[in-house]
């Protein structure tokens, strides 16, 4: 061989175990991979035990199983809290609940002073970017920080927020990030995809909605499955893939019926706290290897510092880094805390904390629980009486480590609604004095509450009330049941009832809080008390709240006070929270003074607004009103159509749109519009809508008929009582 052809060999050689020792180190070191891609990848609500890999056969998971043979699995890892924001944030700062100070979703913000991945990865040359799939993920809560992209723009600006409207399918989550990736110029990158499937409700899209029809929970599993797949797909053919640091993880489980609980929140068992946990490393170090060794949610910060920046991550006591396990380091002895505060938080019952090894799990509550998790995986038996070995050394350790309770700051009401339809029912609940029950004892008020807000929305309002009262009966101190409670007597026509009810969550929140002032002058306004609604709102203005101007604006409004109502709504446009909906009452405003092109002005500055998300409810309606009176009937059609699709349990655009059909000629789309009123929002307002429409459509018959059918169905709603 010539020397030329010789060197040539050798070179190769040199260079084929330079590429293959990329990132390699010597048997039981810990590898690193300076400045490597880094992906996060979390699916929210997912049990390990329901995926294949773990040993599931019950759902089909061809991407995620073709990660996981790329991959390191942690056969044991553990959430710190089986809520969606304490969780990610324990993995975005390393630290428990109560060192990052997010305990619940909602009333809680990251403290300041904590430093998080994506900041220390920026500080370390790192483009960041993130897309969420949820409300409780808001970059507000200071998850949000450090990131160059963090696209979480389902936040529409309205109340009464429907569930489509505050998670989003992650699909669009991991197109917005897809776009963000291979937009930007330069690395190294920091990626984080966030996906709701499977949390509640489960929705699985087709083929999984009918392959998975006896487990939709798993037919959500199915379809997270085929968004990473695609995800990883576009990773590889950017070239990411390969050279990329991947960690693939849940936030929590899902007790899917266990120890009484439907979902998650409540109680710290194996269901909620065991999620899965894959780690990729560049280069296929490990593949397909496994770790058995219990690990937690806080080792993952720890992991990916140490992995792509080290030395420049502060070093937390009791985390390890998962890539020393996978090298074959042994695990230390430790146990894995988990606490929630949602019992006390949303309910008043007391709240849990929790610690578990290999072999044991203890649970501290008012009546103290100890599982043998070797031999009873399902925590059917609780051992503690026998008072096994290690359990005073558990029971020693968590006290030391359970920080004392604090309570949420205070939660807008538009959160409040917000949360209620992602599944967290009530929020805000005060415990009043003495011991708190146990979350045992009272698991069965969510079975209530579920089956009251079913009821309710599903056209059921007496059955809906009878649920209510029975858990207000029971626990008078639930101050969000009182609020859903007011909201279904509103709904068959009981206003000062409703009123009534919604007081009682004034006196329930603590002295300084403003929401339930402004959600009491709410409802004020939507029974004709403007007067009242006036005293609330200046009670909250007086309180520092300045959300209050919207709320004065509104009730001037309601008075006739132009003057006064544009004062007000022009003392919110320099807040960004605020000027959108300010802009609906400067329309609003114009409008009643005739000026229509000066109202479509207002009304366009909402649309060009770029805030992200979806205009303040009533816009379309407006919109679709102003262009009637300007004789655009078309334009004023698909206004109200677009209000009805984004609202559909507003009354208002489907009047005006059956107006405009009788104008334009169209009586039976009149009268089909009203009929579709009455069937798809049958509030006691849908039905004294209709009747007074079809009165002055002429159909005199029909329009007794919806109000004898109204008196029957609403019998405490006066607008059935005389004809209209």
């Amino acid at each position: 061989m010539s020397s030329l052809r010789l060197f040539s060999a050798a070179l190769s050689l040199l260079l084929a175990l330079a590429i293959s020792s990329c990132g390699k180190t010597k048997p039981g070191a810990v590898p690193t991979f300076p400045k490597a891609p880094v992906i996060l990848i979390s699916v929210d609500t997912l049990r390990s035990d329901h995926l294949p890999f773990y040993g599931y056969s019950g759902v089909e998971t061809p991407a995620l199983s073709a990660l996981r043979a790329d991959s390191v699995l942690f056969e044991k890892a553990y959430s710190h809290a089986p809520l969606t924001l304490p969780s990610h944030l324990s993995i975005f700062t390393g630290l428990l609940p109560a060192g990052h100070g997010v305990r619940d979703n909602l009333g809680y913000r990251l403290k300041p002073e904590v430093p998080t991945l994506p900041e220390l990865l920026k500080k370390s040359g790192y483009r960041t970017g993130g897309a969420i799939s949820a409300f409780v993920l808001l970059g507000s809560s200071g998850i949000g920080r450090g990131f160059d992209f963090y696209e979480d723009g389902l936040e529409a600006n309205k109340p009464h927020m429907a569930t489509s409207m505050i998670q989003r399918s992650g699909t669009e989550s991991e197109a917005r990030l897809e776009s963000w990736i291979a937009g930007g110029k330069g690395e190294p990158l920091f990626a984080f995809l966030h996906l709701y499937e499977p949390h509640t409700p489960y929705e699985p899209k087709e083929p999984y909605r009918s392959r998975y029809a006896s487990s939709l929970y798993d037919g959500e599993i199915a379809t997270a499955d085929e968004i990473v797949g695609s995800f990883v797909k576009f990773l590889k053919e950017k070239g990411i893939y390969d050279r990329a640091l991947i960690v693939f993880l849940s936030d929590h489980g899902e007790s899917l019926g266990e120890h009484g609980e439907e979902d998650h929140g409540v109680f710290l068992y194996r269901a909620t706290l065991q999620v899965p946990l894959l780690v990729k490393l560049p280069g296929g170090q490990y593949a397909g290897s496994a770790v058995k060794e219990t690990v937690q949610l806080a080792d993952v910060f720890t992991t990916i510092g140490e992995a792509v920046a080290p030395g420049e991550f502060p070093r937390i006591e009791g985390n390890v880094n998962l890539l020393a396990l996978a090298a074959g380091a042994p695990a230390p002895e430790r146990q894995v805390y988990a606490e929630s505060v949602f019992p006390r938080t949303h309910f008043g019952w007391a709240d849990l904390a929790s610690v578990l090894d290999r072999k044991w799990q203890y649970v501290d509550a008012p009546r103290p629980e100890f599982y043998d998790l070797g031999a009873d995986p399902g925590e059917t038996a609780n051992v503690i009486e026998k008072k096994p070995g290690p359990f005073r050394a558990m029971k020693v350790d968590l006290e030391k480590r359970k920080a004392a309770f604090e309570a949420p700051g205070a939660i807008g009401e538009e959160e409040k609604k917000k949360l209620a339809s992602l599944g967290y029912l009530s929020t805000g609940a005060t415990a009043g004095t003495g011991p708190l029950p146990d979350p045992k004892d009272e698991i069965g008020t969510i079975v209530l509450l579920r089956e009251a807000v079913s009821k309710s929305k599903h056209g059921q309002p007496q059955e809906a009330i009878a649920f209510f009262e029975k858990l207000l009966a029971k626990n008078p101190r639930m101050l969000d049941v009182w609020d859903l409670y007011s909201e279904v007597l509103l709904d068959v026509g009981r206003g000062e009832d409703a009123l009534a009810a919604r007081k009682k969550t004034v006196e329930l929140s603590p002295p300084a809080a403003t929401a339930p002032l402004l959600s009491v002058a709410d409802l004020c306004l939507q029974i004709g008390k403007p007067d009242e609604a006036m005293r609330n709102a200046q009670l909250a203005r007086e309180r520092g709240d300045t959300g209050a101007s919207d709320m004065l604006a509104r009730a001037w409004l309601e008075k006739g006070n132009l003057e006064n109502a544009e004062r007000e709504a022009r003392a919110g446009l320099n807040d960004p929270k605020l000027r959108r909906r300010s802009l609906l009452w400067i329309a609003w405003i114009d409008a009643k003074r005739k000026n229509l092109p000066k109202a479509l002005e207002a009304l366009d500055a909402i649309l060009a607004d770029g805030r992200g998300g979806d205009a303040p409810i009533g816009t379309h309606y407006l919109r679709g009103d102003v262009l009637a009176r300007m004789d655009r009937a078309e334009d004023s059609e698909r206004e109200f159509l677009e209000e009805i699709r984004l609202h559909p349990e507003q009354n208002d655009a489907r009047v005006g749109l059956a107006l405009v059909y009788a104008s334009s000629n169209r009586m039976a789309d009149a009268k089909r519009t009203i009929a579709e009123m009455v069937a798809k929002v049958g509030n006691a307002d849908a039905y004294a809508r209709a009747a007074r429409a079809l009165t002055f459509f002429q159909d005199r018959a029909a329009a007794e008929a919806l109000r004898r059918e109204g008196q029957k169905r609403f019998p405490a709603d006066p607008r059935f009582r005389t004809p209209a």
